[in-house]
């Protein structure tokens, strides 16, 4: 089935979108499909927690449960939309423009807040924005706009900033791009009101072409923010649509539907703003924000094939926004084992591989090591470390060849 308005070309047609959200509805979901050799790391999100009079925003990452709360930038003027590198280990972001009392530019910085630089000197009167990393790693899209709002492009450029050239011309005002895992695609938020920003869709770029299409745009309706699936599978993405009487409220809601549009789904169902969702790297769950309205929001995980609500990560007055999940690459195991944690501290999704290693004997070394003040090596086991900003992926290897053993999972403490 085919998702709503979808036309090919650079013009797409809005006919039919309503009905064909209508039906799918209540469609079943398609079944997740886990990311394999990564772990589910931090998430970064924005926050005015440090500064909310003047509801300035810094950028702040936590355990995926929740706890160690970091601050990682301290610049008096805003720092937004957080974006993980695909190898965990840098965060390309949005600033307030310096020197400048409107508009903004990209800079990146390390997993932990340290090595900040800027990346993008755009002219006066325009800005750089809303940066999100190749899949690949090799470099960064970002969105150019001004001197008005109307005019955007999508941009792409080195790590370090460096041969910042123009990749897009979307025909519509484009928001939060993104490419596919496989970089066939970009998807994006398109601006589709004749005047000011009440009616948006989502689209795709053929990054072979540039041809457009519409993937979902309910007449009226403001849907935005796209993000893609670890397996590129799927999109989930934020609609304030009421389709079949299941948003009443008409207020913001959590979708998810194919690639290509196909089989959309809205997973919350509440009075709640529920906005920007962040796939976890393994494909199983949902961050995103929800709270009374876009200026009071904390940050929840939610069930991505059922839109059941797993846990709720913040607790502000105001606003915590924007998550983003980390990936940190896993080595190759056979089994996952769940978690070895005592007094809030411990090992997280523990793995194991080698032959005659179980389940319980790969948990219970994980929790000695941790119990043991996390020695160079314990049981004969040596072990390999290396930080993420704030959480350690460590590995525990004994012996070689098919004789080899393996144990690796996350360290964190609740700190």
């Amino acid at each position: 089935m085919q998702g709503p308005g979808i036309r090919h070309g650079r013009r797409p047609s809005r006919s039919g979108a309503v009905l064909a959200c209508a039906l799918a509805v209540l469609a079943p979901a398609a079944p997740a499909t886990a990311t394999a050799d990564v772990f589910n790391g931090r998430i970064a999100f924005s926050s005015v927690r440090t500064d909310p009079q003047t509801a300035k925003f810094d950028i702040f990452s936590m355990n995926a449960d929740g706890s160690g709360v970091r601050r990682l930038t301290t610049n008096p003027a805003t720092d937004r939309q957080p974006d993980w590198s695909p190898d965990g280990r840098a965060i390309a972001y949005t600033i307030a423009k310096p020197d400048s009392a409107i508009n903004f530019e990209v800079a990146r910085m390390a997993a932990d807040g340290t090595g900040t630089r800027r990346l993008t000197t755009t002219a006066t009167g325009e800005a750089s924005s809303q940066p999100s990393w190749l899949p690949d790693g090799g470099g960064i899209l970002f969105r150019r706009s001004g001197p008005t709002s109307r005019i955007t492009t999508l941009w792409q450029m080195g790590l370090l900033g460096e041969r910042p050239a123009l990749r897009y011309e979307p025909p519509q005002t484009a928001l939060y791009p993104s490419y596919s895992p496989d970089m066939a695609r970009v998807a994006y938020t398109g601006i589709v009101s004749p005047t000011g920003d009440a009616d948006r869709g989502v689209f795709t770029i053929e990054a072979a072409d540039g041809s457009v299409r519409t993937l979902f745009d309910v007449p009226g309706a403001y849907d935005s923010a796209p993000a893609w699936s670890p397996d590129g599978r799927r999109i989930a993405f934020e609609s304030n649509a009421d389709v079949a009487g299941a948003n009443p409220e008409h207020d913001m809601e959590i979708w998810v539907m194919g690639a290509d549009g196909a089989n959309p789904q809205q997973r919350t169902a509440n009075a709640a703003h529920d906005e920007g969702p962040a796939w976890s790297p393994d494909g199983r769950m949902l961050a995103y924000t929800s709270g009374a309205d876009e200026k009071h929001g904390d940050i929840a995980v939610m069930d991505a094939d059922t839109g059941a609500p797993l846990r709720q990560l913040t607790a502000y007055p105001n606003a915590d926004e924007s998550p983003d999940w980390q990936a940190i690459p896993a080595p190759a195991t056979t089994a996952r084992c769940g978690d070895a944690v005592s007094s809030g501290r411990g090992a997280r999704d523990v793995r194991r591989a080698g032959k005659g290693l179980t389940c319980g004997q790969a948990r219970a070394l994980a929790r000695r090591w941790v119990q043991a003040g996390r020695p160079h090596r314990v049981r004969g086991y040596v072990a390999t470390t290396r930080d993420f900003g704030g959480v350690q992926r460590v590995s525990l290897r004994h012996g070689s060849g098919a004789n080899r053993r393996l144990v690796a999972f996350l360290y964190q403490s609740s700190h």
